[in-house]
């Protein structure tokens, strides 16, 4: 995917455990990469054998129509969040 960063790890641990995703601009988690795609027939996760499960809060839609953005899942209002900086980036 366009400007996300995957965890660079074994074809066996990934597909066991999956590979962690980041955003490449801010490093922050987006969600996981397993290998196991083949099993979801029909589907594109098959024919790359990649699939992707990225958490609800690190999406937005954007409609065709134009319409207002739709955010994934936020955290409560009193939330302080930490952000870390990727492991296996460059810094």
């Amino acid at each position: 995917l366009q400007g996300v960063e995957e965890e660079g790890l074994d074809p066996i641990r990934a597909t066991l455990d999956g590979k962690e995703v980041r955003c490449a601009t801010c490093g922050g988690h987006l969600g996981d990469l397993f290998n196991d795609g083949w099993i979801y027939r029909g589907t594109s996760a098959a024919k790359t054998g990649k699939r992707y499960c990225i958490d609800g809060a690190a999406l937005i839609f954007k409609p065709e129509d134009g319409g207002e953005d739709v955010f994934g899942d936020v955290p409560p209002p009193n939330r302080v969040i930490k952000y870390e900086q990727s492991m296996y980036r460059d810094a």
